[in-house]
Order: structure tokens, then C-alpha cells, then sequence
């Protein structure tokens, strides 16, 4: 009677367990990141008897945890790359949609800039459409400023964005180390048994962190999970966790590094980190966000420069040069924050013609008086060698001149940012419409016949064109005067030239009547075209531009600038020149793509997120049908234990009463 008494007593209790396991799992159905569990059961050491060995009963060997380490990794490494492309296209979609709004995109406010220059060429003497003119310039400048501000806005939220992930991994590590001592301690208080709940709580632990940055996982004997980031710093060691902090970038105070610290010291590791929300943020920064800062600049640079130059070229309706129409630009230089010489590096604008979008990071090497010019955007060195003479200024490099005071500490490194701030620093100069300088200085004028009278012949001047106001304007005399003879010019045809360079100039007008080019380098690289036939004596006057309020050359010119490929490397550098506009369109485009391309990413690594997920779910997930079925067979199990010990119980009362008897 004993052994079906044990028989039966086993059997209640392993299904007594299975119940208890099934309502677990019932009861936990929604509880995130949860995993199945599952009584296992096996036959008790059977006894020896004399026709052989019979069985003893059941017993619970492990409630086992339906989990795979295999598909666990791999969702978490599909979510390391999900969370990574969904904050990449989050932030990048801001900026696509920032510039591609007509209502406060730039090109509509260049568009409107050059329309009312266009205007001001049509009718030079109106105040009212040089006042119009000038409200669009102020527009165009709100617009840049506007833009600008957007851009340091989404800079400064990133930076507070990067100190609540670097806090919010610090929580997360900190957590899985307390859940890791536990599990040991479990373990070791179990003799080696298993503590699911505490291990699915480290589970969600895990899947968090993997959301906010790449990791990897290492197990170890008693139970504990060591997590490593970035290259290989250990995040979490056992019941010991480091932290991560958000500092301010050595090379540019305006950033923030992630700073990693442990029992060891404290390093920056921003540019080790890999996947999750972190590193697609930090690569929206580096690759969308700073990238438009400063192409933004270099189109302001690039119109403030063009245009001032220009307007310096002109008279205004007091018959005075232009001065400059925006206030011109400088080089940023940042100082490294761990310098530790005392040179200084300053850097001008060459030819603005030329710049680039990037940042350029100068480095003294460990050779004495030689540095390290690297462009950042594609890594170009370019090797510097002072040979120990300072002031030492460079060649042009990409529209730019670095200029080295003094012998650096190897190891000093400077930020050089041409174009970021450009933007910001655009400012109206001209306030007064008067001001607005349209008319050329120069004029060229039919003169009077060295025989009286007007000329005789056809012969043609053109209006002077010009590139400086290098003596200009003409002074003592302040004309330029050509006379036409048959002889004039070494025994042949040409003009004598009175006032101005003197001399002679060929000009035959039986084969240039269709038009010749002649150019006075000296004076404002003024260049004009005679045609026609002269007659002897016949003169044209080339003089000072005074009075001439309905004269629009300039103006024109300055309209002209709008269609003019200025930007992008007019002068070389390896890729094609480009307009205004277009450079500003290339900013346009060159976001967007890489916006869809983000949202290409994200959906794809989405997709196999879920896959993974699902994949794992049918392992680990509960069924509450198959759980029902379950519950319905364990109760069935435990009744037919409980009758079991029942019969025992009648046998044994029939063995007894016998006895009695």
C-alpha cells in the first residue's frame, strides 16, 4: 500500500506544480518580456522486486524557461539597428521638411532678392524700388538668420538628447547589475536551479539598452551577464557597472562627446560607439546636421562676397563707390581644449569661390614645425612644413589661407569651420536706398572731331566693363581719350591715347570694323570693344560716370550674379562650380536623399526586427489556448492522483479490517 500511497503522493504534487506553472504563465501573459515556463518531469528510481523493477512515482527535475540565446541575440541586434535608423530618419525628416518648405526655405527669399534687383536695373533712379530691394535683402538676411537658428536648435536639442541617452545607459547598466547579483546570489542559494523571473527581468534589461546603443554579451559560470559597448568597454561587469556622461567636445564646445567612466579613468568614446538611438543620432549630427550648417554658410558667404564685391564697383545716386551691401564674413578657429602650446592660428578667405561644405581639423605632428591640414568631410591630408619660420600662411587651400603665429605642442589641434556660422552672421549694411550703388563708374562718350565739329565716321565705342575700382576714379587727368588715325599706330591704323595708360592701340578697320576688345588692366580691369570705321581725327572719351542717375551697368551685374556659377569650385577643387541657388538646391537634395534612404534603412531593419521577434515569441510567448489546455490536463492529472491515493487509502482499510477480523 506504501508504494501507490507514494505513487500517488508524487504524481499530486509534480501536477500540483504544473498547475501552479500554468497559472504562472496564464497570469503573466502581458507581462513584457516574459517567458514561457514548463514543468519537467521524470520517473522517480524504481525499486528492485522479484519479477523485476517497479516503478516508484514522478518527480519535478526543472521548471525550465522556454528561451533561445541564439534568437534573443539576434533581436537585439536587429533592434540595435531599427532604433538606430528610426532616430537617424526622425531627426533627418526635420531638416528635410525645414528646408523644403517653401515658407521658410531660402531659395524663394534669393528668388525675391534678385527679382527686385532686376527691378532697380529696369528703373536705377526709383527710390521706391531701391527701398523694395532693400526690404527684400532684409528678408533674404531673416531668412538666413532664421534658418540658422533652426539649425542651432536642432544642434542644442541633440546635445540634450545625447545626456538623457548617456544617463538613461547609465540607469540601464546600473540596473542589470543588481539584477546580475541577484541572479548569482539565486543561483548559488538554489544549488545551481534556475530563476526565470529574475533572468526575463535582466532579458527586458537587455532589450532596452539594445535600443539605445550596440552591445554584446558575454555569459559567465555563476549566472551573471557581462555587456560590453562600443570597442570593447565594459559596461557591465557582474555586480559592477560604469557610467556614461555627456561632455562638452574638446574641438568644439558647441558639441557633446560621450564620455565612458569606470574604476579605470574616464575616455570619450563617441566615435567607438555603434547602433541604437545614440550612434543615430550622432550620425544625423555628423552627417546631415553640421554638413547643412555649413552649406547654409557657404552660400551666405559666398552671396555677401560676390555681392560686395561687386556693389564696391559702383556708384550710388551720390555718385560715390558702393560699399559693402552685407557685412563680410570670417574663418571660425577653435583652440583644442587640451592644447597645451601657446601657438596661435588664424585663417582668411582667399577665394570664396573655392570653399567647401566641411570642417578642416589642423594637427601639429610629432615632427618638429610640421602640421596636418585634414579636410573632415572626406579625410584629404594635406602636410604642412613651416621650416621653423612663423608667421607661417599657407597656400590656398579650398578658398582659405591658415596663418601658424608660432611652433605648436605636438598634438595641438585646431578646429578651422570657414562656412558654419556664416548664416547666423548675416546683417544688412545699407539702410539708406541712395546708398544702393547701380550705375558703372565709367562711361564712354562719342567726342568731337580733332577738326571741329562731331565725328565723321561710323566708327563705335563700347560702354567700358570693369572688374575693380583700381584707379578709379580717373583722376588727372579724369579722361581717357582715344583719337583715330591711319598712321597712328607704329606707322599703322589705330587710336592715340591721351590721359589714362597713354600710348597707342592697333585698330584697323578693314578687318576689325565687326569689333575689336581692348583692355586697360590698370584701371579697374576696364575692358571695351571699338567697331565700325572711324574717320581721321575721330575721338570717343572715356570718363568719370558722374551725374548719371539713370545708369544701371552695375545693377545689371549684380542681377547678373544670380545666374553666374560662383560657388563650388569656379576655379577647380575637383567637382562642378555652381550658382546660388543651386548650391542651395544641392543642400535641398542631398538631405532628402538621405532622409528616403533613412526611411529605406529603417523599414527594412524593421521588417527583420519583427521577424526576430516573432521568431522568439513562438519560443518564449504564451498561448493562452494552449495554456487553457494545459490547465484542463494537469487538473485531470492531479484528480486522477488524488483517486489514486484514495484507492491506497480503500485497500489499505480492507487490509486492516481483514486483519482485525
Amino acid at each position: 500500500m506504501a508504494g501507490i500511497l507514494n505513487i500517488g503522493t508524487s504524481a499530486l504534487l509534480s501536477f500540483q506544480r504544473s498547475l501552479s506553472t500554468t497559472g504562472h504563465n496564464i497570469a503573466n501573459s502581458e507581462t513584457e518580456g516574459y517567458s514561457r515556463q514548463r514543468v519537467n518531469l521524470a520517473t522517480q528510481i524504481p525499486q528492485l522486486t522479484g519479477v523485476g523493477y517497479l516503478g516508484s512515482g514522478v518527480k519535478v527535475i526543472e521548471i525550465e524557461r522556454m528561451y533561445d540565446d541564439f534568437l534573443a541575440t539576434q533581436m537585439r541586434t536587429a533592434q540595435t539597428s531599427a532604433s538606430e535608423m528610426e532616430n537617424y530618419h526622425t531627426h533627418a525628416s526635420r531638416i528635410d521638411n525645414i528646408l523644403a518648405d517653401p515658407n521658410i526655405g531660402l531659395d524663394p527669399a534669393i528668388q525675391d532678392f534678385f527679382n527686385a534687383m532686376q527691378v532697380v536695373a529696369d528703373d536705377p533712379s526709383s527710390i521706391s524700388t531701391r527701398q523694395v530691394l532693400l526690404s527684400e535683402a532684409g528678408a533674404m538676411v531673416n531668412r538666413y538668420q532664421d534658418l540658422s537658428r533652426q539649425f542651432s536648435d536642432a544642434n542644442n536639442n541633440v546635445n540634450k538628447e545625447m545626456s538623457d541617452l548617456a544617463n538613461e545607459i547609465s540607469g540601464l547598466a546600473q540596473s542589470i547589475a543588481r539584477i546580475n547579483q541577484g541572479i548569482v546570489e539565486a543561483v548559488g542559494a538554489s544549488g545551481g536551479g534556475s530563476p526565470n523571473d529574475l533572468l526575463d527581468q535582466r532579458e527586458v534589461l537587455l532589450n532596452d539598452l539594445s535600443k539605445l546603443v550596440g552591445i554584446s554579451v558575454v555569459p559567465q559560470d555563476n549566472g551573471a551577464w557581462n555587456v560590453f559597448i562600443g570597442k570593447g568597454q565594459a559596461l557591465v561587469m557582474g555586480g559592477t557597472s560604469a557610467t556614461l556622461t555627456s561632455v562638452n567636445s574638446s574641438s568644439d564646445p558647441s558639441q557633446r562627446d560621450i564620455a565612458f567612466t569606470n574604476v579605470s579613468g574616464t575616455q570619450v568614446i563617441t566615435s567607438q560607439l555603434s547602433g541604437g538611438e545614440i550612434s543615430g543620432l550622432i550620425n544625423y549630427r555628423d552627417q546631415i546636421l553640421q554638413p547643412a550648417m555649413n552649406q547654409l554658410g557657404l552660400v551666405a558667404i559666398g552671396m555677401t562676397d560676390q555681392i560686395n564685391s561687386q556693389h564696391q564697383q559702383g556708384l550710388d545716386l551720390d555718385g560715390s563707390f558702393g560699399g559693402q551691401f552685407f557685412a563680410s564674413h570670417s574663418v571660425g578657429i577653435l583652440d583644442n581644449a587640451n592644447n597645451t602650446g601657446s601657438a596661435v592660428v588664424t585663417a582668411a578667405f582667399v577665394d570664396t569661390g573655392n570653399l567647401t561644405a566641411s570642417d578642416y581639423e589642423l594637427k601639429a605632428t610629432t615632427v618638429a614645425d610640421q602640421f596636418t591640414l585634414t579636410r573632415l568631410s572626406d579625410g584629404q591630408v594635406t602636410t604642412l612644413n613651416t621650416g621653423g619660420t612663423y608667421p607661417y600662411t599657407t597656400a590656398e587651400v579650398d578658398g582659405i589661407a591658415v596663418t601658424i603665429s608660432a611652433a605648436a605642442a605636438a598634438g595641438d589641434s585646431y578646429l578651422i569651420q570657414p562656412t558654419r556660422d556664416a548664416a547666423r552672421n548675416m546683417e544688412l549694411l545699407i539702410s539708406d536706398p541712395r546708398k544702393i550703388a547701380v550705375a558703372g563708374p565709367i562711361r564712354a562718350v562719342h567726342s568731337t572731331n580733332s577738326a571741329g565739329g562731331p565725328n565723321q565716321g561710323s566708327g563705335a565705342i563700347s560702354q567700358p566693363d570693369f572688374s575693380s575700382t583700381a584707379n578709379l576714379p580717373l583722376a588727372g587727368p579724369a579722361t581717357i581719350t582715344l583719337e583715330w588715325g591711319a598712321t597712328a599706330h607704329l606707322g599703322g591704323p589705330g587710336f592715340t591715347v591721351t590721359g589714362g595708360p597713354g600710348g597707342t592701340i592697333a585698330f584697323d578697320p578693314a578687318t576689325q570694323s565687326n569689333g575689336a576688345s581692348f583692355t586697360f588692366a590698370a584701371y579697374g580691369g576696364m575692358s571695351f570693344t571699338l567697331s565700325g570705321t572711324p574717320a581721321a581725327g575721330d575721338r570717343f572719351v572715356i570718363e568719370n560716370n558722374s551725374g548719371a542717375v539713370g545708369d544701371n551697368r552695375n545693377a545689371l551685374k549684380l542681377a547678373d550674379l544670380q545666374s553666374t556659377d560662383t560657388l563650388l569650385g569656379q576655379t577647380g577643387g575637383g567637382q562642378e562650380s555652381a550658382t546660388f541657388q543651386e548650391t542651395y538646391a544641392q543642400l535641398v537634395s542631398d538631405v532628402g536623399t538621405k532622409t528616403h534612404q533613412a526611411e529605406v534603412n529603417f523599414n527594412a531593419t524593421d521588417g527583420l526586427r519583427e521577424r526576430h521577434r516573432n521568431s522568439l515569441l513562438s519560443l518564449s510567448g504564451v498561448n493562452l489556448d494552449e495554456e487553457a489546455a494545459n490547465l484542463v490536463k494537469f487538473q485531470q492529472a492531479y484528480q486522477a492522483a488524488a483517486q489514486v491515493i484514495a484507492v491506497a487509502n480503500t485497500l489499505f482499510d480492507t487490509l486492516i479490517g481483514a486483519i482485525r477480523r
